[in-house]
């Protein structure tokens, strides 16, 4: 028997590392992506019969491998496709884990490995073959993946024949004579786009039929390239990226979503079209989010859903395009990572990631710093072609900083192997040229405050200072001693359940530099013109009026101290303000935090902070700890 093995060469390795590649690049990967969906499939289905017989039985899985087998016989481009979906990747993971016990579910196993029969009813019907499998449709709701969604009378299991394109149901452990479905007509031109229920008249959804919901098909085309995504909404593996996904999208929301395509992909295509072109190989899939109130703008995306962007609807083109790319960034990188190892995985530390606000393991710092490293290039080329947009010379100005920051650290963890090393290397070299070009002043400005916030706001949520030597210093405080003069106490990172950052501050930058108009109301006095729901203090912290953010911070905390947002900004005041008389607040607001809480616990009364931070000697430096 011949193995063979998937190879990437060292020119396509260091194109990688310096955030390129050409679409063959991306074609490989996507060949290793190939052969990891048909390891998958194989793990889901040893591990099936091997942990749960009876699922197994249940779900008719062997049936349905036996199906996909035969339709990839019959059309291996059609099998290969759905085996690539960033669907089939979610599932197949999913399952795994239900099987071994790291997943937990009130439904069955056994619905859960009827899924491949839903895939295997999408092969069949597009390479022609005739089939009858089982399928398994939770409170009436039947996914076929990449097509669409049937809702229907019929729930749980059921019977499906595949009959010359036409799809009829019935349920499974019932009288089948009262519980035949209408037929869903999967040929081409129908199946993939309407699904209609025949012998019912009009469109599908109405009295009488099946409702059905197509996986809409958003195409866009710029100087002759062209990208197809689908806009899937209804797959069920999007819910285990433990995101906001969004639930159905009208007609009215696939239009905007097809002109913030259309918007984005012309910017991507004018911009770079070699690295369009590359993105276009690899992106097949949007599955859409909702806005929260902690995030309006999301993008996300997964090593098994290669593929795969996850993201809310962008605010327009240019936001279409940086969330794509950045995205597409992660993409590569997963796939290269199922290849060649850059870091050691047993290292357990974790580390400050500017885009987070919980502590991040080695391997998360790297695909953040790599997803950032596409846009550092991507926001120069746009302040380069439009030198007025403040904007774009603040995101560059910010993201160049932060990659090499964090690349920096991967470099002095230790924990790089070689092939990490050479990698780091490629990166580095691919951000030194962006850090010698020249930023207009007040952007500048505005991206090492908003950078600074970022780095105090972690370390206050994160880092927890030694415990024994806090309770030493605050005997010392509460006994009128000199604070002791020496290293500061340690303090180590505390694990975090995940969490994006919230900064009022980068929301009113965005403001200042998006909308000047509303910044310059409020200058001038206008009631609420940042906004009704911004404190005082950060409204006057943007404004410039340093004092008066001071104060109301002050009032803040005093009112409750155990409210970081107030800490935050009275650390950042302290990194601004040159005159600031409490410099440790600037360097270990951790520090100065645990010292007022421990201080409050053992009197009963509070200190006020900025006593307490001048009080600790600015000169202390800390003992090696957490690499930030």
């Amino acid at each position: 028997m011949n193995v063979r093995f998937h190879r990437l060469d060292w020119s396509d390795f260091d194109e990688l590392a310096a955030g390129r590649a050409r679409d063959d690049v991306v074609h490989r990967l996507r060949s290793t992506q190939l052969s990891r969906r048909l390891l998958l499939l194989r793990a889901v289905m040893e591990d099936a019969e091997r942990l749960d017989p009876a699922a197994t039985h249940r779900s008719e899985l062997t049936r349905s491998y036996g199906v996909l087998a035969a339709a990839q016989h019959a059309g291996p481009d059609v099998v290969t496709e759905l085996l690539l979906s960033p669907g089939f990747g979610l599932w197949a993971m999913y399952c795994l884990r239900r099987l071994r016990g790291s997943v937990s579910s009130t439904g069955p196993v056994a619905g859960d490995l009827a899924g491949l029969g839903a895939l295997a009813v999408v092969a069949a019907a597009r390479t022609g073959i005739d089939a009858e499998l089982v399928l398994y449709a939770p409170r009436g709701e039947l996914v076929l993946p990449t097509l669409g969604r049937r809702r229907g009378d019929l729930a749980g299991w059921l019977r499906a024949r595949l009959v010359d394109g036409r799809l009829s149901l019935h349920a499974y452990d019932a009288r089948r004579d009262d519980a035949d479905s209408p037929d869903l007509d999967l040929r081409p031109g129908t199946g993939r786009r309407e699904a209609t229920a025949p012998g019912v008249a009009g469109a599908p959804g109405v009295a009488g039929s099946p409702s059905w919901h197509a996986v809409p098909a958003l195409r866009s085309e710029a100087s002759g390239m062209g990208i197809e995504l689908r806009l899937d909404f209804v797959d069920p593996g999007r819910h285990h990226l433990g995101l906001p996904v969004s639930g159905d999208v009208d007609p009215d929301l696939v239009e905007r979503w097809q002109r913030r395509l259309d918007e984005g992909w012309r910017i991507l295509v004018r911009r770079d079209p070699v690295a369009a072109r590359a993105l276009s190989a690899a992106i097949t899939t949007i599955f859409p989010l909702r806005a929260t109130d902690g995030a309006s703008e999301l993008s996300a995306s997964a090593g098994e859903a290669f593929g795969a962007v996850a993201m809310t609807l962008p605010v327009d083109g240019l936001s279409c395009a940086a969330a794509l790319l950045h995205e597409f960034q992660h993409n590569k990188l997963s796939a290269l990572l199922d290849l060649v190892t850059l870091c050691e995985p047993a290292d357990g530390r974790l580390f400050y990631a500017p885009w987070r606000a919980d502590p991040r393991p080695l391997g998360g710092l790297l695909q953040g710093a790599y997803a950032y490293l596409g846009l550092v290039g991507f926001w120069d080329d746009e302040r380069r072609e439009h030198p007025e947009n403040d904007y774009a010379h603040f995101e560059f100005a910010r993201w160049r900083e932060e990659v090499w920051r964090v690349l920096i650290t991967m470099r002095m963890s230790g924990a790089m192997t070689p092939l990490g090393r050479r990698f780091l290397d490629g990166m580095q070299a691919a951000v030194w040229p962006h850090r010698q070009a020249v930023v207009p002043a007040r952007p500048g400005r505005l991206a090492a405050r908003i950078s600074a916030e970022s780095r105090l706001t972690w370390r206050l949520r994160n880092l927890e200072p030694a415990a024994d030597q806090v309770t030493s210093l605050a005997r010392a405080w509460l006994a009128g001693r000199p604070a002791p003069v020496g290293p500061r106490p340690p303090a180590q990172v505390r694990p975090a359940p995940r969490a994006l950052p919230r900064s009022v501050q980068l929301e009113l930058a965005h403001l200042r530099l998006r909308e000047p108009k509303a910044f310059q109301a409020a200058r001038e006095g206008l009631p609420g013109a940042l906004g009704v729901d911004i404190p005082i203090s950060d409204q006057a912290h943007a404004l410039g009026d340093l004092p008066a953010a001071r104060a109301d911070y002050l009032v803040r905390i005093a009112d409750d101290p155990d409210r970081l947002e107030p800490w935050a900004g009275l650390a950042l005041w302290a990194w601004e303000d040159a005159r600031a008389e409490a410099p440790m607040l600037a360097t270990a607001p951790e520090l100065v935090l645990a010292l007022h809480r421990e201080i409050t616990r053992l009197a009963d009364r509070r200190p006020d902070p900025l006593a307490l931070a001048s009080w600790l000697p600015a000169a202390s430096s800390p003992r090696p700890g957490p690499e930030l």
